[in-house]
């Protein structure tokens, strides 16, 4: 796939898993096309990969060229004079509508900012000259200094150029929250001047089928505030979660090796338990600065949590300190602290204001508490409850590390050396509870087997050769183990919205060498069926067509070996096999 606009994750390869959320959008970006789509928020805390589904969807779409528009932009975080936002909104919005309609995407690269003049020629050179009316309508607005009217022509041109060309556009608004609060209508930026209204401008946009809105927000409390006040029911809430353990393994891994960071399988599995399958957290602790980071020990783990969670260095306490100071300016005194550290202390439950005034023995009315709490949920240091007379603390083990870490010696007596304590004794029952699993799965190895394969293939391929084609049946007469240019699972051409991936996918650096598509069941006791082996020849063979594949090997390994009718299966169809824990092996 053409990676049209460049995604921050950096390399596209460290995308990882969303196979849930990226069907789920897929499908809603095709649902437009059917004026069956309503504008929709994703909601979620900072670095959960929100930006980084967005920015995949609007490649994915672009790629995919089948009828609907991407238009992406994100609202920064920092002030801004509303007609250089306007400006710069409309330009944007230009420069990708031109870039998808001649399939150019140079267009992505060749906007100059605030220049309408050069947009123009673009548009008339390209016989789009409907686009020119939009950028004359902008500069009209400017000369004139009609603000209200310039914001609503460059915040409508989506819709409207959708609208009168019969085409369908998705409205991708990164950080929609930043709307209201970094926009000023005089020049000087002065806080009188800020343009505090702005999203409520979008309550009919926001209902359009042609060009429906998908709006993001990492301050979660915020950004819901600003959509039931201002655009009340105009927006579905798509909450991005914690990923399935598969995925946050898989991140792990893949973490493991761009980086360069060795892991083992164990600390693998300790790893994504103790970051409760955050892809933040496991990003954070396999790319710590931690002075001699080592996360092949469980001792090498404890002290790089510590590192990143007390130290003032650490990337996961000074992102949950960002929170804490959105929220602390406003109510910086002891009993704000102590009511987090209690809602976080037992984030298992629920609390009203009354129990909340009771066991921390406050001084202060009901709506006096109300205020500090709605505060607190806003900056998304709690939780709103099941009623808005009740709260909870963040479920999230880490962060009331962090919290404890800062504020628990101003209201007690406290020693940071409990969390580090506390750490060291969650890994020994995570260790405990790995070895139950290895011993319910009666293996001393291989938990994670298709990641030790695609290692060994990475790794050793080449070099073990002899060794592994002496443990795999029925490979061509030709074979050899090569260099690959990338290893790694293969998940299916996502933009037709399926879930439909293979374990392994090597791709041999030479022509003249064998690629490999394959198969890892890690299972110790059900075999290998026909029907399964059935299946994978399905996929192989569609993976093999859509990647152009000419040499090329299907490859099941299946640690509780095959079934009779699949073994002549596989030998019949050319599909190699093994059952031998040599391929496990480091």
């Amino acid at each position: 796939m053409e990676y049209a606009h460049e995604e921050r994750i950096g390399n596209p390869d460290l995308f990882t898993g969303r196979i849930k959320e990226l069907a789920y959008f897929l499908k809603w970006i095709n649902d437009i096309k059917e004026r069956k789509s309503h504008s929709t928020a994703i909601l979620s805390r900072r670095k959960m990969g929100k930006t980084a589904l967005i920015e995949r969807l609007f490649n994915i779409t672009f790629n995919k060229n089948d009828g609907v528009i991407p238009f992406y932009f994100e609202i920064k975080e920092r002030k801004v004079w509303i007609v250089d936002f306007c400006i710069d909104f409309c330009l944007t919005f230009i420069y990708q509508y031109v870039a998808f309609k001649t399939r150019n995407v140079r267009y992505l690269r060749l906007y100059e900012k605030g220049n309408l003049e050069k947009a123009r020629q673009v548009v008339k050179k390209e016989g789009m000259d409907y686009l020119a009316d939009l950028i004359s309508g902008v500069e009209y607005a400017v000369k004139h200094d009609y603000v209200d009217i310039l914001w609503e022509t460059v915040r409508d041109a989506p819709k409207i150029t959708a609208y009168s060309q019969g085409e369908f556009i998705v409205q991708m608004i990164d950080e929609f929250q930043f709307l209201n609060s970094m926009i000023y209508t005089d020049k000087k930026k002065s806080e009188e001047s800020l343009a505090d209204d702005l999203a409520g401008g979008y309550l009919s946009t926001a209902e359009s089928k042609v060009a429906p809105l998908l709006v993001s927000g990492s301050w979660v409390g915020w950004l819901m505030n600003l959509l039931n006040m201002m655009l009340p029911s105009r927006f579905r809430y798509i909450f991005l979660e914690n990923m399935p353990e598969d995925e946050a393994v898989e991140t792990v891994f893949k973490y493991s090796r761009f980086f360069q960071v060795p892991i083992t399988e164990e600390t693998a599995y300790l790893l994504v338990q103790m970051a409760e399958r955050s892809p933040f957290y496991i990003s954070s602790i396999v790319r710590s600065a931690s002075p001699g980071k080592d996360l092949e020990t469980i001792g090498g783990m404890t002290r790089t949590l510590e590192f990143e969670t007390l130290d003032d260095s650490g990337i996961i306490k000074a992102t949950w300190m960002e929170y804490v100071a959105h929220a602390f300016p406003q109510i910086n005194d002891r009993n704000a602290k102590n009511i987090v550290l209690h809602l976080s202390k037992y984030r298992d439950r629920e609390f009203t204001r009354e129990e909340i005034i009771k066991e921390l023995k406050l001084e202060m009315s009901d709506a006096e508490l109300e205020l500090k709490l709605k505060t607190l949920v806003k900056s998304d240091i709690i939780m709103q409850g099941s009623s808005n007379y009740r709260y909870r603390g963040v479920a999230d083990n880490i962060f009331d590390k962090v919290f404890r870490g800062v504020y628990e010696e101003e209201i007690r007596e406290f020693d940071v050396r409990v969390i580090k304590k506390e750490y060291s004794e969650e890994f020994k029952a995570l260790k405990t509870k790995y070895g139950r699993l290895l011993g319910k799965y009666n293996c001393q190895k291989g938990y994670f087997a298709e990641y030790l394969i695609l290692d060994q293939l990475k790794f050793h391929g080449r070099e073990k050769n002899k060794l592994l084609k002496t443990v795999t049946r029925y490979l061509p007469g030709d074979f050899d183990f090569c260099d690959y240019t990338r290893v790694w699972r293969y998940n299916f051409s996502p933009e037709y919205a399926r879930d439909f991936s293979v374990d392994i996918f090597a791709r041999a650096q030479s022509p003249g060498d064998y690629s490999i598509i394959g198969e890892v069941k890690s299972r110790e006791l059900k075999k290998f069926s026909k029907d399964e082996a059935v299946l994978f020849l399905e996929k192989f063979q569609e993976i093999k067509k859509i990647e152009n594949l000419d040499r090329v090997v299907g490859f099941i390994f299946s640690r509780a070996g095959f079934t009779k009718e699949a073994e002549d299966y596989c030998e019949e169809k050319g599909i190699a096999c093994s059952d031998d824990v040599i391929w496990l092996e480091k």
